[in-house]
């Protein structure tokens, strides 16, 4: 028993009694890298949680008490998104996902979890957390139908309110579900856990037939014999299809919004034409900081193990830029949209103020630093 230890005394501060004995990770460089690759993610990752929580309430506050102009069905969405994406932070942080890439093989897993006590109820934890992320792709995507009908067909909005806003819930709800489907079709197996089994214990100390993880293995065998392994190849051609899908809804609206917004603005524009091309600004920053930071960076990471590349990658920044993704979101809209300015000027928000940029002092601080450069 002496050659093992708890490796969750480096990953996590949660008592070492409720978690099972791993092997000890051979030598001080391998330690090393256990609290790079973990301590470090962590505490970005549960910084950015609190301010997500911090901002998204506050945005929820504002929204539902302080703002005169977002009003009736999208004031529903807003409030949504946002509860969306406290959902997928909370997960985030309970579930703490991990990427590892090692040649034709791609896992997502976890070794500090607050469901590690059961490997399975981890493994749901996962499921649930893919099909989270899956879910604010899909009710972007529904914000971005509802603002192109707003625009280009008023009428049409009919089919956004009222008992028909529960039908629009039930497509993200099944987003959701056919990305965790989706997942169940690379369940590890025998031949996963051959292969990545070297590679899991010289790069984290720790048995993977003990970890709760799902593998992409692309290929069974190697060299010129290696052949396909279709369920893998289903599982990312239906997350493919996913993000195909939400994304063509995404662009074709947003061209949309584009040439009417563009046309119908006058030199003059209203206080509605002007909060208009402000949530059209906010939804295509929405969709454009996470695609190129992350969710490109993310696909690459889903279709590596088909272009079979020799190399062993630890995808933290990736990892990192899901936990920002509803922090990302809510900053956005809180920077671009007037009436949340206003609002926070008005209940008198300072903190708030000063994280986006508003308040006087802080301007002032901040044009007097520019001067001395």
């Amino acid at each position: 028993s002496s050659k093992y230890w708890d490796i969750h005394n480096i990953i996590t501060t949660v008592a070492p009694s409720s978690t099972p004995t791993l092997k000890k990770i051979s030598s001080h460089s391998n330690e090393s890298m256990g609290i790079e690759l973990t301590s470090l993610p962590n505490n970005i990752s549960r910084l950015f949680y609190v301010i997500t929580i911090f901002l998204n309430t506050s945005l929820i506050y504002l929204t539902v008490f302080h703002t005169k102009q977002i009003v009736g069905t999208y004031r529903k969405m807003i409030i949504t998104f946002v509860l969306i994406g406290i959902a997928f932070s909370t997960l985030d942080i309970l579930v703490r996902p991990l990427f590892h890439s090692y040649n034709g093989c791609f896992i997502l897993f976890t070794l500090g979890s607050s469901f590690r006590s059961s490997k399975r109820i981890a493994e749901f934890g996962l499921l649930i957390y893919c099909g989270f992320y899956s879910m604010i792709l899909a009710f972007l995507a529904v914000q971005f139908l509802y603002r192109a009908c707003l625009i280009t067909k008023p009428s049409w909005t009919k089919y956004f309110n009222g008992w028909k806003y529960i039908l629009w819930l039930f497509y993200t709800f099944l987003s959701g579900m056919l990305w965790l489907l989706a997942t169940l079709l690379v369940s590890p197996d025998e031949d996963t856990l051959s292969y990545m089994r070297n590679e899991v214990l010289q790069n984290y100390g720790v048995e993977i037939k003990n970890v709760p993880h799902f593998a992409v293995l692309a290929y069974n065998g190697e060299g010129p014999l290696k052949t396909i392994r279709w369920n893998n190849l289903v599982c990312i051609g239906c997350v493919s299809a996913i993000l195909v899908f939400q994304y063509s809804i995404m662009m074709v609206s947003g061209v949309i919004m584009y040439r009417r917004t563009r046309g119908k603005l006058s030199a003059t524009p209203s206080e509605h034409e002007r909060m208009q091309r402000q949530f059209f600004n906010a939804l295509i920053l929405q969709v454009a900081a996470p695609t190129i930071f992350f969710q490109l960076p993310g696909f690459v990471v889903l279709v590596s193990p088909f272009l079979d590349f020799k190399l062993s990658f630890h995808f933290g920044v990736v990892t990192l830029g899901f936990n920002a993704y509803p922090l990302v979101d809510t900053l956005i809209v809180l920077r671009v949209v007037t009436e949340y300015k206003n609002a926070y000027k008005s209940t008198n928000c300072h903190l708030c103020a000063i994280i986006l940029g508003h308040n006087k002092n802080f301007r002032v601080f901040t044009r007097f630093r520019q001067g001395l450069h």
